[in-house]
């Protein structure tokens, strides 16, 4: 006994001294939502993106600003504001241009020297119905810095690219105490900087949640189910110490927490606590018996860890699958949630049986033999099973057709903001800027001349990208739309008053002309390289989702096809958005391919430990089904598939395992006692049910409280979670035995 606890103590010891150091790397732990890690590190398009952001500049690092004035925008005090608004935003650090209403210019040519006057006429009222009557008519303004109702304007703010998070935060306050101290009725904002700050806000608040909505719920569900408080604080530690040391692999490793990341808590709390309870449930029972401690660990130990490993190794595949996404933080939450499981595991068999050991709980000996409430009902439900198995088979041969029609439903497409709710201000301004201007989404085009004899400005070349400019204006209805073509239009409409390319070469010329000899000028050397090689469409877009992106992308690729010489000039579609379509639709695509190696890898599993290929079967239809019924149900009901409900097939997949394999490895050894296959599966019924139930309740509670989250992806992910557990529960219980019954029909 003193050698037992001797060596308990020293077990103790060494977990304590991984704690305390997981805790000191704990401390580097910092909040992270850097979008940018989510593009397809292994795509074309990345590297290409980087040269294409290089000569051009970031597409995403921009504030829209919209003002809003009830008596309409052509007043006096309203403009006179605004402009202040503009020279103060002009001085901010950070800030690199403001292009708002009242610093544009109207450009009239004479010969080749420029004559600007200002769009608007701010301080002089009487030009008021002039201005406007201009601005509406000309397709350059309207919808891109006034609204179509004449009640808002839009001032593009461009900032530094590549700013911090600290840095975006300081710029994001600066900006609005200017809007503030202004006073004006009402203004939307749209830009990264503001998004990135509610993300990372509400990221923070829900870790936190997460944590302890999954405590509070272990926490209720370990005392109803146990009455004793050693039952409560030992796998609540457990799992709060694994925890912890999870993430002080990721400090000490420089893992800062993400929107990904931050579901681990409630990964580890469910995964972890299933192998607690199993461990726990059967001490509990043998220790109440009356059987010794020493004995009762030495019957878990062989009874109980081995399902248990099972369990894991089902469980971390799952999560490893996640490794074949292109997508780092996707990966990263599969690679540290798998270390976290494993520490619980490991926990589970040397921390729970030294504090055990050194801990006496108390002892509850039955002194009847009076069936318990649940043992009854489990067993009348087993015998309705072996009642019904035709019934059950031909019901679920229906249940997978239906859910076979559904799956064919499912449509891939996601969008920007598709994690926040419709009530968050920021969507809403997002939302103001797609009602009454061209949208906030970045849609970037490079343009290549490949013909060595021409530039971008000669003549046959331009005419080509005036037919795609034409087309994307009439397909994507952008706003702020920036291209050679439109320049050309510009100064076209200095000297004719006309906003078109135009048809004659002379007139042609003369325009080039005048860029050529003013091309050092800011606003050109932006557009184009200095060899007039290369140059970038870009514009603001509505966000439509990446379903109907993608089929305008396609057209417009059609499109250059069949009206462009692809031997002279070469357009590619890239930028950041560009890069997250493709991001999810790589994750899909490699999430499915990990979830069929998981379901492999288990299927090789199960034919080492039984030989038998009908085994095999067994153990994955009742798992396989409820992933076919979700997915089903998300068809049928219109939830699209994206990166959360893709990753959620593999982990899903992953923790609905565990309970075949504990219903499976109890009926191995109950036949192994020369019993009956019915008699067998009667006390698999009777010693697995308890646990099995409680697992699943614990699993319910965790990722309950992921469907709490304002993020949608991980709503949606929780939601999923849950009724595929409930659905996992029901194949566990009902399916399960039928088919364990065919297999074994002919052991009376």
């Amino acid at each position: 006994m003193e050698t037992t606890k001797r060596n308990a103590r020293v077990v103790l010891a060494l977990i304590l001294t991984a704690l305390l150091i997981s805790l000191f790397f704990s401390r580097k732990l910092s909040f992270s939502y850097d979008f940018e890690s989510f593009f397809p590190d292994n795509d074309p398009a990345l590297p290409f993106f980087k040269q294409y952001r290089q000569a051009f500049g970031h597409d995403n690092e921009f504030v829209l600003i919209a003002l809003q004035n009830d008596k309409g925008v052509f007043k006096k005090d309203f403009l006179i504001k605004t402009d202040s608004l503009t020279k103060q935003l002009k001085r901010l650090t950070f800030v690199e241009e403001v292009i708002s209403p009242s610093n544009l210019k109207r450009t009239s040519l004479q010969g080749f020297a420029s004559v600007q006057t200002p769009l608007l006429h701010s301080q002089n009222e009487d030009l008021y119905k002039d201005d406007s009557a201009y601005i509406y008519k000309s397709a350059q303004w309207k919808n891109n810095f006034f609204s179509g109702d004449a009640k808002s304007i839009c001032l593009y703010v461009k900032t530094t690219d590549g700013l911090s998070k600290k840095k975006s935060d300081t710029l994001a306050a600066s900006i609005k105490r200017a809007i503030t101290n202004l006073q004006f009725n009402s203004y939307n904002i749209g830009g990264r900087i503001f998004a990135q700050a509610v993300f990372l806000e509400k990221l923070q608040k829900q870790f936190f949640l997460f944590i302890l909505i999954s405590a509070v719920f272990v926490i209720l569900l370990l005392w109803f189910t146990f009455k004793n408080l050693q039952a409560v604080l030992l796998p609540l530690s457990l799992i709060i110490i694994s925890n912890i040391i999870t993430f002080g692999i990721m400090g000490a490793l420089n893992k800062p927490i993400d929107i990904m990341t931050a579901m681990i808590p409630t990964m580890i709390f469910v995964a972890g606590m299933s192998d607690v309870i199993h461990f726990y449930t059967k001490y509990n029972d043998e220790i109440n018996l009356g059987h010794n401690q020493k004995d009762t660990l030495k019957l878990i130990f062989k009874e109980v860890a081995q399902p248990t490993f099972l369990t894991l190794v089902s469980t971390v595949v799952g999560f490893l699958s996640l490794c074949y996404s292109g997508i780092k933080p996707v990966r990263d939450f599969g690679i540290y949630t798998s270390v976290g499981i494993v520490v619980a595991f490991i926990l589970t068999y040397t921390y729970l049986p030294a504090m055990l050991s050194l801990w006496k709980g108390k002892v509850n000996l039955k002194t009847d033999n009076k069936e318990s409430k649940l043992d009854a009902n489990s067993h009348k439900l087993f015998f309705w099973v072996i009642r019904h198995g035709k019934q059950i088979a031909l019901v679920t041969c229906l249940i997978m057709l239906i859910s076979a029609w559904g799956l064919f439903k499912i449509t891939p497409n996601q969008k920007l903001l598709d994690d926040l709710s419709d009530k968050e201000p920021v969507k809403q301004d997002f939302m103001f800027f797609e009602e009454h201007y061209g949208g906030v989404r970045p849609l970037e085009i490079d343009v290549t001349v490949t013909d060595k004899t021409k530039t971008l400005w000669s003549f046959d070349v331009m005419k080509q990208l005036n037919l795609v400019d034409s087309f994307i204006t009439q397909t994507y209805k952008p706003g702020f739309l920036v291209s050679p073509v439109g320049v050309i239009k510009s100064i076209n409409e200095g000297y004719d008053n006309t906003y078109l390319l135009p048809s004659d070469t002379a007139d042609y010329n003369r325009d080039v002309k005048f860029i050529l000899q003013n091309k050092n000028r800011k606003e050109f050397k932006k557009l184009a390289t200095i060899d007039g090689k290369h140059s970038h469409i870009s514009g603001k877009i509505k966000d439509y989702g990446s379903q109907t992106v993608d089929g305008y992308n396609e057209q417009l690729t059609n499109f250059i096809k069949l009206h462009t010489d692809t031997n002279t000039v070469k357009f590619t579609i890239t930028g950041t958005t560009n890069l997250i379509d493709l991001n999810n639709k790589y994750l899909v695509q490699n999430t499915l391919q990990g979830l069929l190696t998981g379901i492999l890898a288990l299927a090789l599993l199960t034919f080492i430990i039984h030989r038998s290929f009908k085994m095999v079967l067994v153990f994955l239809i009742p798992n396989v089904v409820p992933l076919l019924v979700m997915a089903g149900i998300m068809g049928m009901f219109g939830i699209p598939l994206k990166a959360s409900t893709a990753i959620f097939f593999s982990i899903a997949f992953g923790i609905a395992t565990d309970d075949t394999i504990h219903f499976i490895s109890r009926f191995k050894l109950e036949l192994q006692k020369n019993t009956s296959a019915l008699r067998a599966f009667k006390r698999t019924y009777a010693e697995t049910g308890k646990p099995v139930f409680l697992t699943t309740l614990i699993l319910l509670g965790g990722f309950i409280s992921l469907v709490l989250s304002d993020f949608e992806s991980i709503r949606l992910f929780g939601l999923l979670t849950c009724l595929t557990l409930l659905v996992a529960l029901l194949a566990e219980i009902v399916l399960l035995p039928v088919l364990l019954m065919l297999l074994f029909r002919k052991k009376k």
